[in-house]
């Protein structure tokens, strides 16, 4: 099964990492009841770091974004999530530019648009071609 990866920012105070981990969760309950099947590191490492919280900056940007590259890599495409500040965000810049590297399509959706459905349809009507 190929999945979209999703890409948002996380960095922050301890209230914009949980705001920004639930707005990954949300984009990625609905695509999926959607059936349009969606991978966030956001949601998978925020759970963990909650509970093993052992991991410098430097180490989530150099460990961390290495594991999430090979699950970039194994992706149909990167939907990169627009909320407040994915433009600066160490991590979604680097996974856009390692997209542009291995030819991943990137797509990049608000909140909005993937609630009311219209990333759905979109993403829906990609043919994987790498």
């Amino acid at each position: 099964m190929k999945y979209f990866y999703l890409s948002n920012p996380y960095n922050g105070t301890d209230e914009q990492k949980v705001e920004r981990a639930q707005f990954a969760a949300n984009a990625c309950g609905r695509l999926i009841k959607d059936r349009v099947f969606t991978l966030s590191p956001i949601v998978h490492n925020h759970a963990m770091m909650k509970t093993y919280n052992d991991f410098s900056l430097e180490e989530r940007r150099s460990i961390i974004l290495d594991f999430d590259f090979s699950l970039l890599a194994a992706s149909k495409g990167m939907i990169v999530l627009k909320i407040e500040g994915w433009e600066e965000s160490y991590g979604v810049t680097k996974e856009i530019e390692f997209c542009e590297k291995k030819n991943i399509p990137v797509y990049y959706y608000t909140p909005e648009e993937i609630e009311s459905g219209i990333a759905t349809s979109a993403l829906r009507s990609f043919k994987y071609r790498r």
